[in-house]
């Protein structure tokens, strides 16, 4: 569309011509009415990607199942498959069985693995206390030191999300929290997030990701950067690096079990890098689940 236009005989009209303007003034009317098109498509999908915290946890709720078999559901078990992988390791990968059992906000998270150094990962909830047991005699494992450093990830039901039935978003409004809402894209797919600050919850950098169409909750990370620490010299304090943790959980697989979407799929990731790195994961495959049943204390 220059500022010259070809007429019919092969002429050029040019700024002072009356068809220049007349066809000037319909390029601006079509201009305008292209915008005001555009933006009534797309404000409002604009506006659909601004949900706020409680919008997001209304549909996200929603996606598990109904809220009157929501109200029913007192206990939770989830049994499955799951495999150890020490990413930044020499060592042998390690296999066993992992149980998540919740009643009300107590829960037990426990592992049986086929591994001398590793044999089981025990994380307990009573209602009032956190506790993690030990992997042999005084140690705990990497995970087991996270938890035991970061109780409140238990104690305010973020561990295993919504295969628990003391998930935080089940009640969030009674918890304390400050939430705040947003979207961000991993691998180039945009996901709701929410940041979750739990009452009393530390240091810790707390992120949920739902996706856009389901609303199911598919990933939680949780990041902490420890200062790094004091030598006894200038020097030695000079070669101290500060310490970053990221330990992220991921849930895929979505299927119905009695009305109820659980994950089938459950990964958690440790990662912690400053001096050195150290990187595992643990991958399971849930294929049992049970709601409702008595468990014992």
């Amino acid at each position: 569309i220059a500022l010259l236009v070809c007429n019919h005989s092969g002429s050029y009209l040019g700024p002072h011509d009356n068809f220049y303007w007349r066809y000037k003034m319909k390029i601006r009317q079509v201009t305008l009415s292209g915008m005001i098109f555009l933006l009534s498509v797309f404000a409002p999908l604009a506006q659909a990607q601004k949900l706020k915290p409680e919008e997001i946890i209304a549909k996200h709720l929603d996606s598990i199942t109904t809220a009157d078999k929501r109200a029913l559901i007192k206990s939770i078990i989830a049994v499955g498959e799951v495999k150890v992988e020490y990413i930044s390791q020499k060592n042998q990968p390690a296999s066993g069985r992992i149980v998540i059992a919740s009643e009300g906000q107590k829960m037990f998270y426990g592992m049986s693995l086929n591994a001398s150094d590793y044999a089981q990962e025990r994380i307990v909830f009573d209602g009032n206390k956190t506790s993690v047991g030990f992997v042999r005699a005084g140690a705990r494992s990497v995970l087991g030191n996270f938890i035991q450093s970061n109780n409140s990830l238990v104690s305010q039901g973020l561990l295993a999300g919504a295969l628990t039935s003391s998930w935080a978003l089940l009640a969030a409004a009674d918890r304390g929290a400050k939430i705040s809402s947003g979207t961000k894209k991993i691998d180039g797919k945009e996901y709701y997030t929410l940041n979750f600050s739990p009452k009393k919850g530390g240091d810790i950098d707390i992120n949920m990701y739902f996706d856009q169409q389901t609303f199911r909750h598919v990933r939680t990370e949780y990041s902490r950067t420890s200062s790094s620490s004091i030598g006894r010299t200038i020097d030695d304090s000079a070669r101290q690096n500060e310490s970053r943790i990221k330990v992220t959980e991921e849930f895929s697989d979505f299927k119905d079990f009695m009305g109820v979407s659980f994950p089938n799929k459950y990964k958690l990731h440790y990662m912690v890098s400053g001096g050195s790195t150290t990187e595992i994961s643990w991958s399971c495959n849930l294929s049992e689940f049970a709601i409702n049943q008595a468990i014992d204390a």
